[in-house]
Protein backbone atom coordinates (compact mmCIF):
# COMPACT_ATOMS: atom_id res chain seq x y z
CA UNK A 1 0.00 0.00 0.00
CA UNK A 2 1.34 3.46 -0.92
CA UNK A 3 1.95 6.13 1.75
CA UNK A 4 1.50 9.75 1.09
CA UNK A 5 4.51 11.67 2.87
CA UNK A 6 4.20 15.26 4.15
CA UNK A 7 1.28 17.41 4.28
CA UNK A 8 -1.66 16.91 2.01
CA UNK A 9 -4.84 18.84 2.14
CA UNK A 10 -7.89 17.67 0.12
CA UNK A 11 -10.20 14.39 -0.69
CA UNK A 12 -8.87 11.22 -1.78
CA UNK A 13 -12.00 8.88 -2.14
CA UNK A 14 -14.32 8.99 0.70
CA UNK A 15 -11.27 10.27 2.94
CA UNK A 16 -10.74 14.04 3.72
CA UNK A 17 -7.38 15.56 4.92
CA UNK A 18 -7.04 18.91 6.52
CA UNK A 19 -4.02 20.66 7.93
CA UNK A 20 -5.61 21.70 11.77
CA UNK A 21 -3.76 23.57 14.42
CA UNK A 22 -2.31 20.47 15.86
CA UNK A 23 -1.22 18.58 12.14
CA UNK A 24 -2.98 16.63 10.21
CA UNK A 25 -6.25 15.17 10.40
CA UNK A 26 -7.96 12.37 8.73
CA UNK A 27 -11.71 12.15 8.76
CA UNK A 28 -14.43 9.98 6.39
CA UNK A 29 -16.29 11.83 3.63
CA UNK A 30 -19.90 12.03 5.98
CA UNK A 31 -22.99 9.53 3.82
CA UNK A 32 -26.22 11.62 3.93
CA UNK A 33 -29.07 9.97 2.43
CA UNK A 34 -30.53 11.87 -0.02
CA UNK A 35 -33.58 13.52 0.94
CA UNK A 36 -36.77 12.76 -0.47
CA UNK A 37 -37.99 15.14 -2.15
CA UNK A 38 -41.20 15.97 -4.38
CA UNK A 39 -38.55 16.72 -6.97
CA UNK A 40 -36.78 13.53 -6.84
CA UNK A 41 -39.77 11.35 -6.13
CA UNK A 42 -41.38 12.28 -9.50
CA UNK A 43 -38.00 11.87 -11.36
CA UNK A 44 -38.21 8.44 -9.70
CA UNK A 45 -42.00 7.74 -10.64
CA UNK A 46 -41.01 9.11 -14.23
CA UNK A 47 -38.01 6.49 -14.28
CA UNK A 48 -40.08 4.00 -13.22
CA UNK A 49 -43.02 4.62 -15.65
CA UNK A 50 -40.29 4.94 -18.45
CA UNK A 51 -38.67 1.29 -17.61
CA UNK A 52 -42.00 -0.31 -17.18
CA UNK A 53 -43.45 0.61 -20.99
CA UNK A 54 -39.65 -0.47 -22.24
CA UNK A 55 -41.08 -3.86 -21.77
CA UNK A 56 -43.99 -3.50 -23.45
CA UNK A 57 -42.68 -2.70 -26.50
CA UNK A 58 -43.61 -5.10 -29.98
CA UNK A 59 -40.48 -6.67 -31.80
CA UNK A 60 -41.13 -4.10 -34.42
CA UNK A 61 -40.72 -1.46 -31.99
CA UNK A 62 -37.99 -2.93 -30.33
CA UNK A 63 -35.81 -2.72 -34.07
CA UNK A 64 -36.73 0.28 -34.39
CA UNK A 65 -35.47 2.06 -31.24
CA UNK A 66 -32.35 -0.63 -32.04
CA UNK A 67 -31.77 0.84 -35.44
CA UNK A 68 -32.13 5.08 -33.79
CA UNK A 69 -29.61 4.06 -30.66
CA UNK A 70 -27.31 2.79 -33.17
CA UNK A 71 -27.23 6.31 -35.11
CA UNK A 72 -26.33 8.27 -31.59
CA UNK A 73 -23.92 5.45 -31.13
CA UNK A 74 -25.91 4.43 -27.61
CA UNK A 75 -27.41 1.18 -26.56
CA UNK A 76 -31.54 0.77 -27.38
CA UNK A 77 -32.69 0.75 -23.70
CA UNK A 78 -30.71 3.62 -22.61
CA UNK A 79 -31.15 5.79 -25.65
CA UNK A 80 -35.73 4.98 -24.76
CA UNK A 81 -34.86 6.20 -21.50
CA UNK A 82 -32.82 8.96 -22.45
CA UNK A 83 -36.03 10.11 -24.73
CA UNK A 84 -38.64 9.15 -23.00
CA UNK A 85 -37.35 10.35 -19.57
CA UNK A 86 -37.01 14.12 -20.68
CA UNK A 87 -40.24 13.91 -22.15
CA UNK A 88 -41.50 12.88 -19.21
CA UNK A 89 -40.11 15.34 -16.88
CA UNK A 90 -41.37 17.66 -19.07
CA UNK A 91 -44.91 16.70 -18.73
CA UNK A 92 -44.99 15.43 -22.17
CA UNK A 93 -46.70 11.89 -23.78
CA UNK A 94 -44.24 9.25 -23.85
CA UNK A 95 -43.15 7.39 -27.68
CA UNK A 96 -43.48 3.93 -28.47
CA UNK A 97 -41.52 4.91 -31.49
CA UNK A 98 -38.26 6.80 -31.69
CA UNK A 99 -38.91 10.35 -32.84
CA UNK A 100 -37.41 12.03 -35.78
CA UNK A 101 -34.35 13.29 -35.30
CA UNK A 102 -34.85 17.47 -35.99
CA UNK A 103 -32.00 19.69 -35.11
CA UNK A 104 -32.96 22.57 -32.44
CA UNK A 105 -32.43 26.12 -33.34
CA UNK A 106 -30.36 28.26 -30.77
CA UNK A 107 -32.35 29.46 -27.91
CA UNK A 108 -32.94 33.17 -28.82
CA UNK A 109 -34.28 34.25 -25.20
CA UNK A 110 -32.60 37.09 -23.91
CA UNK A 111 -32.03 38.77 -20.92
CA UNK A 112 -33.83 39.01 -17.72
CA UNK A 113 -35.52 42.42 -16.94
CA UNK A 114 -36.42 43.08 -13.00
CA UNK A 115 -38.60 46.02 -11.84
CA UNK A 116 -39.80 47.21 -8.94
CA UNK A 117 -42.70 49.89 -9.10
CA UNK A 118 -43.68 50.24 -5.65
CA UNK A 119 -42.78 47.31 -3.91
CA UNK A 120 -44.16 44.97 -6.47
CA UNK A 121 -41.40 43.10 -8.20
CA UNK A 122 -42.02 41.61 -11.78
CA UNK A 123 -40.06 39.80 -13.98
CA UNK A 124 -39.95 39.28 -17.84
CA UNK A 125 -37.67 38.01 -20.72
CA UNK A 126 -36.88 38.88 -23.63
CA UNK A 127 -37.90 37.34 -26.59
CA UNK A 128 -37.48 38.58 -30.04
CA UNK A 129 -38.22 35.47 -31.77
CA UNK A 130 -40.42 32.81 -31.18
CA UNK A 131 -38.82 29.85 -29.38
CA UNK A 132 -39.54 25.82 -29.98
CA UNK A 133 -43.02 25.16 -29.26
CA UNK A 134 -41.68 23.37 -25.92
CA UNK A 135 -39.46 26.05 -24.25
CA UNK A 136 -39.53 25.93 -20.50
CA UNK A 137 -37.92 27.95 -17.73
CA UNK A 138 -36.38 27.23 -14.46
CA UNK A 139 -35.29 29.60 -11.40
CA UNK A 140 -33.00 29.57 -8.74
CA UNK A 141 -34.04 31.30 -4.86
CA UNK A 142 -33.31 35.02 -5.55
CA UNK A 143 -29.62 35.29 -3.47
CA UNK A 144 -27.01 38.03 -2.68
CA UNK A 145 -25.93 39.89 -5.12
CA UNK A 146 -21.97 38.92 -4.53
CA UNK A 147 -22.66 35.74 -6.08
CA UNK A 148 -21.91 35.20 -9.85
CA UNK A 149 -22.50 31.48 -10.35
CA UNK A 150 -25.63 30.04 -8.83
CA UNK A 151 -25.36 27.72 -6.44
CA UNK A 152 -27.52 24.96 -7.66
CA UNK A 153 -28.56 23.44 -10.67
CA UNK A 154 -32.33 25.19 -10.23
CA UNK A 155 -35.78 23.72 -10.70
CA UNK A 156 -38.43 24.13 -13.25
CA UNK A 157 -41.13 26.92 -12.75
CA UNK A 158 -42.76 25.88 -15.83
CA UNK A 159 -43.17 26.40 -19.44
CA UNK A 160 -42.33 29.45 -21.19
CA UNK A 161 -45.71 31.85 -21.64
CA UNK A 162 -45.98 33.39 -24.84
CA UNK A 163 -44.45 36.95 -25.37
CA UNK A 164 -46.18 39.52 -26.31
CA UNK A 165 -44.27 42.06 -28.02
CA UNK A 166 -41.47 40.51 -27.59
CA UNK A 167 -41.55 40.17 -23.73
CA UNK A 168 -42.67 36.96 -21.94
CA UNK A 169 -43.70 37.77 -18.34
CA UNK A 170 -42.60 35.19 -15.81
CA UNK A 171 -43.81 36.85 -12.61
CA UNK A 172 -45.90 34.33 -11.54
CA UNK A 173 -43.60 31.33 -12.23
CA UNK A 174 -41.01 32.73 -10.17
CA UNK A 175 -43.33 34.25 -7.28
CA UNK A 176 -45.34 31.13 -7.10
CA UNK A 177 -42.26 28.88 -5.83
CA UNK A 178 -39.48 31.00 -4.24
CA UNK A 179 -42.07 34.42 -3.43
CA UNK A 180 -41.34 37.92 -4.16
CA UNK A 181 -37.55 38.55 -4.31
CA UNK A 182 -36.44 41.51 -2.24
CA UNK A 183 -34.80 44.76 -3.29
CA UNK A 184 -31.10 44.19 -3.57
CA UNK A 185 -30.78 40.70 -4.56
CA UNK A 186 -29.79 38.61 -7.62
CA UNK A 187 -32.49 36.26 -9.73
CA UNK A 188 -30.93 33.64 -12.03
CA UNK A 189 -33.46 32.23 -14.66
CA UNK A 190 -32.65 29.84 -17.46
CA UNK A 191 -34.41 28.15 -20.27
CA UNK A 192 -33.77 25.10 -22.09
CA UNK A 193 -35.80 24.12 -25.35
CA UNK A 194 -36.99 20.54 -25.59
CA UNK A 195 -38.13 18.99 -29.40
CA UNK A 196 -39.20 15.47 -29.64
CA UNK A 197 -37.28 14.55 -26.41
CA UNK A 198 -33.88 16.15 -27.01
CA UNK A 199 -33.13 19.36 -25.07
CA UNK A 200 -30.64 21.99 -25.46
CA UNK A 201 -28.39 23.26 -23.26
CA UNK A 202 -29.50 25.93 -20.48
CA UNK A 203 -29.34 29.30 -21.66
CA UNK A 204 -28.91 31.63 -18.28
CA UNK A 205 -29.78 35.29 -17.62
CA UNK A 206 -29.96 37.20 -14.27
CA UNK A 207 -30.47 40.37 -13.09
CA UNK A 208 -30.14 42.75 -9.90
CA UNK A 209 -33.99 43.43 -7.68
CA UNK A 210 -33.65 47.50 -8.13
CA UNK A 211 -35.24 49.52 -5.20
CA UNK A 212 -39.15 50.83 -5.86
CA UNK A 213 -39.04 53.10 -8.71
CA UNK A 214 -40.37 56.66 -7.89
Amino acid sequence: MKVRRGKFSGAIGNEVYVNAKHGQVVRSRPRRTPRATPDRLRARANLGGVASVWRTLSDQQFAAWTVAAKKEGMLPYRFFCQINGTLAAYGQPRLLDPPKRERLRPNPVEALEVRNQRGVTTLRLRVPEPPAQFTFVFGVCWCSRGISVPRSNGVLLGRLPQAVQGWSEITDLYVNKFGQPPPGYRVFIYTRQVLNGRKDAPKWTHADVPPPEK
